[in-house]
């Protein structure tokens, strides 16, 4: 009996005495930090536009895979090397006045200080809610929400960066389509000008309807002046003056309506139906690429709405606390698991030896 209660004081009462003199004793108090976000996106359901589709927008979740970037990000080594450039927690951690176990050694490597690192900046992610949970543990009921803010605060950053770059992206195809109709409205403006310039013709249409306006008034008074003669040559004769003038003014009429004519319906390229045959394909030209610059500008208008609506946002709804009070170690838990430990320990141990000599003594 007193060999068992030997044996019992020595797995049991050793290990369960060690722990209360370390945890009740010797272990740092423990500061715990906590905050909420989420990875958020602006989704319109409406065609509403202006101030009333802003007002209208509604915030709506993201998914799982931003949540999952968050969460590796911040257990990441770049996380923590950023949050040791702003805080410097190495010297925070391996400060003197914490307890040699719970200490980060003043030389630590950065494997070991990332270890380290992500047992003191915790994230869950709530699948369901997508909602994700920061708990930063320190010496100081300051720094841990100090740390908490960094990291919320690099979180943004990096969602910040991916949105605008998704957005970027987004709108890249678009606007290289708006240059290229752009450049094609130039050059089509270009040719248009370069006609008119060595035409000394600002618009042939608008020119040859002028010259219809007047064979078709010059065919007027042609008639007129033929009636006028058919008329006279009743009862004057021919070399009468008034005759001998309605003929000069009926061949002066069809001589300037032949040149019209002329003007209106010639092929040769200074003349009204070459200018017009060189200058319709020109305008064609121009009005077709007004309308793939217009068409362009519609879609980088409607690329940028789509960017906008799906622009990602992090969301703290839960502000990093500032701690009042320790809450770890959980002294009194941690010495009932080292007993509680102990004692199976015991058992199973006792159960194994017993066993070992029934098989010896076999």
């Amino acid at each position: 009996m007193n060999a068992i209660l030997r044996s019992l004081l020595t797995v049991v009462g050793v290990p369960t005495l060690l722990a209360i003199v370390y945890f009740g004793f010797i272990a740092s108090d423990v500061y715990v930090s906590e905050a909420r976000f989420a990875i958020k996106s602006a989704k319109s359901g409406g065609t509403s536009s202006g101030l009333e589709a802003i007002i209208s927008t509604p915030i709506v979740s993201t998914g799982d895979k931003e949540g999952l970037v968050v969460t590796d990000y911040t257990a990441s080594q770049d996380m923590m090397l950023k949050v040791q450039n702003e805080l410097d927690i190495r010297a925070h951690f391996s400060d003197s006045s914490i307890d040699a176990l719970s200490r980060l050694p003043a030389e630590a490597t950065v494997e070991h200080m990332l270890d380290y690192f992500r047992r003191h900046v915790h994230v869950m992610r709530d699948s369901q809610s997508d909602v994700i949970t920061l708990k930063t543990r320190a010496y100081d009921p300051e720094m841990a929400r100090q740390i908490a803010e960094l990291v919320i605060k690099l979180n943004e950053q990096l969602v910040n960066d991916m949105s605008s770059r998704m957005e970027e992206d987004a709108l890249k195809t678009a606007r290289d389509e708006v240059a290229l109709a752009e450049e094609k409205v130039k050059q089509a403006s270009a040719s248009v000008t370069a006609f008119r310039r060595s035409s000394s013709s600002l618009n042939p249409a608008a020119e040859s309807s002028a010259l219809l306006g007047i064979v078709s008034g010059l065919e007027t008074r042609l008639i007129e002046a033929r009636t006028l003669l058919s008329e006279k040559s009743a009862y004057m004769r021919e070399d009468s003056p008034d005759v001998v003038s309605l003929k000069n003014k009926i061949r002066a009429l069809s001589r300037q309506m032949a040149l019209e004519k002329g003007r209106l319906a010639g092929e040769s390229e200074f003349e009204m139906g070459g200018l017009i045959e060189t200058y319709q394909p020109l305008i064609l030209d121009q009005e077709l690429a007004r309308q793939q610059y217009a068409s362009a500008l519609s879609s980088l208008e409607l690329a940028r709405i789509e960017a906008q609506r799906k622009k990602q946002y992090l969301v703290t709804f839960i502000q990093p606390s500032l701690p009042e009070e320790a809450v770890e170690p959980h002294r009194l838990n941690r010495i009932l698991t080292v007993m509680i430990f102990s004692f199976l320990a015991y058992l199973i141990g006792g159960l194994m030896w017993s066993a070992l000599k029934d098989h010896i003594g076999r």
